[in-house]
């Protein structure tokens, strides 16, 4: 029993050290950024809008589910070279794959169940939806910009300059969104807005290759990201 109970502990105490480097020890304010955006545009809609709709919904979720994931994603080398970390991690052979790929998971499962909260509030303030297949759906944006946002930090080696490039993708992404709005290469498809003009299976097919599109697309940027770090001087110069 006590071996568990230490075992528990290490884990513990392993995951609020990556976590305090991650966020360089300012997640609470990215919980608070987000949750007062919902808060604020969710007020917004429900004023504007006399009946809300399960499309909304994901629009609104969308921009608190990137934030949280922006910052451990583009500024996680950064924040590495700046706790003097850096070194230690590339020092061991092997070693700095298992660390980011460790935090990588880490951020995923803690941005998945911190949609659960803001979900839960939309659910019963705005208008009900199936909670878990939206959040499921909204991992698939927070997998593709997360593991893009990884992938540029490794070739830029800039938390600034990364942070400056994703927002111009995403920018580029949004300006291009109404042209691809029922396109499977839409990053931003929203898989609840039902065209009128569309059958059911076409709709559904059209979801199913863009799924698979920013899945394949996160799973390769992801492993150039690790690719990226074989270039061990480049990081420490």
């Amino acid at each position: 029993m006590s071996q568990s109970r230490s075992i528990l502990q290490n884990i513990y105490s392993l995951a609020r050290y990556n976590m305090r480097i991650i966020f360089g020890g300012k997640f609470i304010y990215f919980i608070l950024a987000a949750f007062i955006f919902f808060l604020v545009f969710g007020t917004i809609m429900a004023l504007d809008n006399s009946e809300m709709r399960i499309e909304d919904i994901f629009g609104l979720l969308a921009f608190p589910a990137i934030l949280l994931v922006f910052f451990p994603s583009v500024f996680g080398i950064q924040s590495d070279a700046d706790q003097r970390t850096l070194e230690i991690i590339f020092g061991i052979p092997d070693y700095r794959y298992k660390v980011w790929l460790v935090r990588y998971f880490m951020i995923l499962v803690l941005v998945f169940l911190l949609l659960f909260p803001f979900a839960g509030l939309a659910y019963y303030a705005l208008v009900s939806f199936p909670i878990l297949p939206m959040i499921l759906h909204l991992m698939v944006l927070v997998l593709f910009a997360s593991s893009l946002g990884f992938c540029l930090s490794t070739l830029v080696k800039n938390g600034n300059a990364t942070a400056v490039i994703m927002v111009i993708l995403g920018l580029f992404f949004l300006i291009l969104a109404d042209e691809l709005d029922e396109s499977k290469w839409n990053m931003f498809l929203n898989p609840f807005s039902t065209p009128r003009d569309l059958n059911d299976i076409v709709w559904r097919e059209i979801i199913r290759q863009n799924r698979l599109i920013m899945g394949i697309s996160s799973l390769v940027f992801l492993l150039l990201g690790l690719l990226n770090l074989q270039q061990r001087e480049k990081f420490l110069r």
